[in-house]
């Protein structure tokens, strides 16, 4: 697995800030929010009437619509619950590098089956993922890092890149992300933000928008 390199953080930064509507803070803000929305495993539909729209913002539904998830949400909510106890309760604590996806694999398979693809995209079981434990599960979008995979794939991608970079690169980077954000006027760093998974990303995005 190639490590991070540092020319292509920079060149996802640019790209992320002048090439997209996404905010400067990278989510910083929603992120706080979404922690205090977390239902816990408590999927009930008045979290599900909230939890809807931002994933149909964030274009993970098409080409199914809402009324089309909702009904599999419905039939497959005891589902989820088993599998977020099971997966994600015991990790919640954590960020990608402390897990591995055997060990959180039972959450996203079950999500996935809330929008059944045939090629297995990983776009929405990521971004629902995402917004429950963004720092475990790192959200997949085409425009930004392109191709087709699965979210198993992208998911060790993901950590892979980060465990081949060198302890002080990351931290290099994680202070330049942290300037950057604050430098907005939209920081400190909320307590739930991705640090790790968010400068893969950005480096992924630097790769393929050089």
């Amino acid at each position: 697995m190639l490590p991070i390199d540092r020319e292509q953080f920079a060149a996802g930064v640019r790209w992320w800030r002048t090439k997209t509507s996404w905010p400067n803070d990278f989510h910083n803000s929603d992120y706080e929010v979404l922690a205090a929305q977390n239902p816990h495993g408590d999927f009930r539909d008045s979290w599900w009437a909230g939890f809807l729209p931002r994933l149909t913002a964030w274009k993970a539904l098409r080409p199914l619509s809402q009324a089309d998830v909702t009904g599999l949400f419905t039939e497959h909510r005891d589902e989820l619950s088993q599998a977020w106890h099971q997966a994600c309760a015991p990790v919640k604590a954590l960020d990608i590098t402390g897990v591995t996806w055997d060990q959180v694999r039972a959450f996203p398979r079950v999500v996935a089956r809330l929008k059944p693809t045939r090629s297995g995209s990983a776009v929405f079981p990521s971004k629902f993922c995402h917004f429950l434990l963004p720092r475990i599960f790192p959200v997949f979008d085409n425009a930004a890092v392109g191709g087709s995979c699965t979210y198993e794939t992208y998911f060790n991608l993901i950590k892979g890149t980060w465990d081949a970079t060198p302890a002080a690169v990351q931290a290099e980077l994680e202070a330049e992300l942290s300037g950057i954000i604050e430098g907005c006027g939209r920081g400190p760093l909320c307590e739930s933000f991705p640090v790790a998974t968010k400068i893969v990303e950005l480096a992924l995005i630097g790769r393929r928008h050089p």
